[in-house]
């Protein structure tokens, strides 16, 4: 994206000073407006993007202030980013190469000019400078409560104290939400609900909703600052192509998690013979597959309970801890799927097997009463796991 020239910033300092604004331009001539951009087919764009554009007709000025950059290149970004400690930062770039780039991308764009006095058009451009300075450019990111759209929100309820912000009419969860994004992206939202724990579950208000893009750029649609609408013109810059969208694959998590389940009944079937169960001993196909399929779906099942644990108890993610996943995605599985080679088991695998398969089951019968909402892909798989549990300590006996 291209950065806005030294010429420009020396323009905004000028016009952050009361003095020289006067002088040289009236404010009434500065018009501010909010940019959205609509969700784009990658994660990190799904929910879209804000953007702050400040245009000045008479002297060619056309800027966009995005608080959504981040950089690759800086120092530990990939260990920072795992554990929730990556620095996002104010960028200043021109307007032309703002769309630019989110047309390329066939995203839609949106904008809303705001209907500001000479006072509060000052106080926005002086609080844009003031965060554009290199000790303030750059923020500690958080997902919900403090991103591209948050930091702009802020700078709004600032600038219009005292407006009326129309009631939200429900009060959805941040899963809730997040869910409206990834329906079209079946594995996105199968990972992220693994990923985030009970605090995604929390209800929300009309201000915390404003996290989406969408959100605040729908909620400003109908706020009123002293009887009046803040909003005095929307117009749509871009209109994508819709027939460029693709739709989602055939091969979604329902899939393979039903998948894996039926693996599990062709396993246990193998484990018989005849009309009555017989021992491992007289059906050694039976018992060399079983051993694979067991040792590869725990230790699956245990990773996954390890990524877990450590975005619960080893970062800064506020939103990943107290995770119920860790309740079918035991940790411990990583190891005690070694257990499961050795051809003759000792009582704690057959009794931890036994719990196990008890805890599934539990799970499964308490599915839609838990606080937080597990991804329901999920239930074919941890059907598979209290079935293998189950048949391990049986096996074992």
């Amino acid at each position: 994206m291209k950065k806005i020239t030294l010429g420009c910033l020396l323009v905004i300092s000028m016009l952050c000073s009361y003095h020289v604004a006067a002088q040289r331009l009236n404010p009434s001539n500065i018009r501010i407006s909010l940019l959205t951009v609509a969700p784009g087919e990658e994660l990190y764009s799904v929910f879209g993007h804000n953007g702050v554009r400040v245009t000045i007709d008479s002297l060619g000025y056309d800027v966009v202030y995005n608080y959504g950059t981040f950089d690759f290149n800086q120092p530990n970004f990939y260990a920072n980013f795992a554990r929730g400690r990556m620095l996002y930062r104010l960028s200043v770039s021109t307007y032309d190469g703002f769309i630019a780039e989110y047309m390329y991308e066939n995203r839609a764009v949106r904008e809303q000019v705001f209907a500001l006095d000479s006072a509060q058009t000052m106080f926005v451009m002086r609080f844009l400078q003031n965060n554009y300075l290199p000790e303030n450019r750059y923020y500690r990111y958080h997902f919900f409560l403090d991103n591209c759209a948050t930091r702009i929100r802020d700078l709004l309820l600032q600038t219009f104290d005292g407006m009326d912000v129309p009631v939200s009419e429900s009060s959805p969860t941040y899963r809730n939400l997040i869910h409206l994004y990834l329906k079209d992206h079946p594995w996105s939202r199968f990972g992220i609900d693994i990923a985030l724990g009970l605090p995604t579950d929390q209800k929300t208000n009309v201000f915390e909703q404003m996290f989406l893009p969408d959100y605040l750029f729908d909620t400003f649609a109908r706020v009123l600052y002293h009887r009046h609408p803040v909003v005095q013109e929307t117009k749509n810059i871009f209109i994508p192509d819709q027939s460029a969208i693709k739709p989602p694959g055939p091969i979604t998590p329902t899939v393979v998690c039903f998948f894996v389940l039926v693996l599990a009944i062709l396993v246990s079937g193998f484990e018989f013979r005849g009309s009555g169960l017989t021992s491992l001993r007289a059906a050694p196909f039976g018992f060399r597959v079983s051993k694979i399929f067991d040792f590869t779906l725990f230790f699956t099942v245990g990773l996954v309970g390890l990524l877990v644990t450590f975005l619960w108890f080893f970062t800064d993610h506020t939103n990943t801890q107290n995770n119920l996943n860790i309740i079918w995605a035991l940790p411990t599985h990583v190891v005690m799927a070694f257990f499961l080679l050795p051809k003759h088991r000792n009582s704690f695998t057959r009794n931890y097997f036994l719990a196990t398969a008890i805890i599934s089951m539990l799970l499964l019968a308490t599915w839609i009463f838990l606080p937080q909402r597990l991804n329901p892909s999920l239930i074919p798989l941890v059907f598979a796991v209290a079935l293998r549990a189950f048949r391990i300590f049986r096996m074992s006996k």
